[in-house]
């Protein structure tokens, strides 16, 4: 988690935030990780930032600051779709999904019938947290991983987008798998 840009967003007002959420957010996050230390990984440091997430802000808010504070967002992946950006130049939204997928290039994705794009992605917090039972029911327990396939998605195909849900897997339930759901706010 970018913890640094997840505490700017929540100060920002145009998110409506109110101050003292805003406030709280920011003490959790300093007793368990510290502002300066925040890219220091710890079970017990992130498992307690998650519970607290869950426990102070609403969904909205979370998947907010999840488009912020994602993970990942560079590296390999990162690459390749600013790569990917100049060859699906003048494409459709389909025809660049389609184009993409067909590559094999970033995430499995799909055009939905709502014009929503729903993303599957595995990632190394998939693997750290699937073995954590109690973590991994915890709704903030992946939105990392969701606002990097956001950003990775919004350089590959061109669009303005934002985190509309997150379906990861339950303990037992067998899911390897995230996926992501994205509504496209201009093309």
């Amino acid at each position: 988690m970018r913890i640094k840009d997840m505490v700017k967003a929540a100060k920002m007002k145009k998110h409506g935030f109110l101050a003292e959420t805003a406030s709280q957010l920011e003490q959790t996050i300093t007793a368990n990780y510290g502002i300066e230390d925040s890219q220091k990984r710890d079970a017990a440091r992130e498992k307690a930032l998650v519970a607290a997430m869950d426990n102070i802000l609403t969904e909205e808010q979370r998947l907010l600051l999840h488009e912020y504070g994602g993970s990942c967002r560079g590296g390999e992946t990162g690459r390749q779709c600013k790569l990917l950006k100049d060859e699906l130049d003048g494409l459709t939204i389909a025809e660049k999904i389609d184009r993409m997928n067909k590559n094999g290039h970033v995430y499995p994705t799909r055009l939905n019938a709502d014009g929503t794009i729903t993303a599957r992605c595995g990632c190394h917090c998939l693997q750290y947290r699937y073995q954590k039972p109690e973590t991994a029911k915890a709704p903030s327990a992946y939105g990392c991983a969701a606002g990097a396939a956001l950003a990775n998605l919004k350089t590959a195909l061109g669009v303005n987008a934002r985190i509309k849900s997150i379906d990861y897997p339950q303990p037992g339930d067998g899911k390897k798998h995230m996926e992501f759901v994205f509504e496209i706010i201009s093309l």
